[in-house]
């Protein structure tokens, strides 16, 4: 099984649009098709000033959202599910053999996916199929399932910022409720997601020493 990562310039997509009109990051973590056309997801909002409510209803504004539906409200962070009438890209995701893992945009005009093949060929089959709707798409990354790394993108991210920013250094230059302002999610996630970061990395650099 293979794995990949790619971006989609000039998508007609709520969470680019979304991102990119408020300065967030808005990921899809679950999304299944739905009703012929359209799709249902899950989706989280990090980098939100106060409760978010102007974010949902641009969201519930857009023709192709049915129904927005919020589960979680936190500091600088909103989780919640959609229902869209129109979604192409989980369609396609899917007649091709693939799964999606997740999509995401952190307000650069793109769309970025991650999604799993399902058997031989199937990727192939997306990106020509993906291709073929005049879209400008982008690999970032194609590797087998076995190769996967053991950090997940968030993880990567918000260790990256703290080892930038000086949260390993002694004494330290930043504390952990700057790092997690700085990213948009609350303190306690943002020490949770750091030391699942750590504890990841560490695990995968004395595995390869063995």
């Amino acid at each position: 099984m293979m794995e990949a990562e790619f971006s989609i310039r000039g998508m007609r997509f709520w969470i680019v649009d979304l991102a990119a009109s408020r300065s967030l990051n808005v990921t899809v973590t679950e999304c299944i098709p739905w009703r012929k056309r359209g799709g249902q997801a899950l989706f989280e909002i990090n980098g939100l000033e106060g409760d978010g409510a102007e974010a949902i209803e641009e969201m519930r504004s857009r023709p192709e959202i049915i129904s927005v539906e919020t589960s979680d409200v936190s500091e600088g962070r909103l989780v919640g599910s959609v229902a869209m009438r129109e979604l192409w890209i989980i369609w396609t995701i899917v007649d091709c053999g693939c799964f999606l893992e997740s999509a995401w945009s952190d307000g650069d005009g793109k769309a970025y996916f991650k999604v799993l093949s399902g058997s031989e060929g199937s990727l192939p089959e997306l990106i020509r199929a993906i291709s073929s709707k005049g879209m400008d798409i982008d690999i970032v990354r194609i590797a087998r399932t076995a190769d996967r790394p053991t950090v997940t993108r968030k993880q990567e991210k918000l260790v990256r910022l703290a080892l930038e920013r000086g949260f390993f250094d002694y004494p330290r230059r930043v504390t952990i409720e700057e790092l997690a302002r700085m990213s948009g999610i609350s303190i306690s996630t943002a020490a949770e997601t750091l030391k699942r970061g750590e504890r990841n990395i560490l695990t995968a650099y004395f595995e390869r020493k063995r």
